[in-house]
């Protein structure tokens, strides 16, 4: 039996996020808008459809492409 490793992967938009109450801030990862659940099988393929929605990348400039879980497949 043949088993393979799959991964998944989502776009992320980074956030800078500072909190007055105790002085800090950070970068967090936040999904982008309506596209929670959108998942790609390569970061190639998430990156096409980037290029491929300027107008809706243009709202989050800074992002990032994750592996988000692996399958494995019997």
């Amino acid at each position: 039996m043949e088993t393979t490793l799959q991964t998944k992967y989502r776009i992320f938009k980074l956030v800078f996020e500072s909190n007055v109450h105790d002085h800090g801030s950070m970068w967090t990862y936040k999904h982008i808008h309506g596209e929670e659940n959108r998942e790609f099988n390569s970061e190639k393929e998430a990156l096409e459809w980037v290029h491929e929605n300027p107008t809706l990348m243009i709202k989050c400039r800074e992002f990032v492409i994750l592996p988000v879980y692996h399958l494995v497949l019997a």
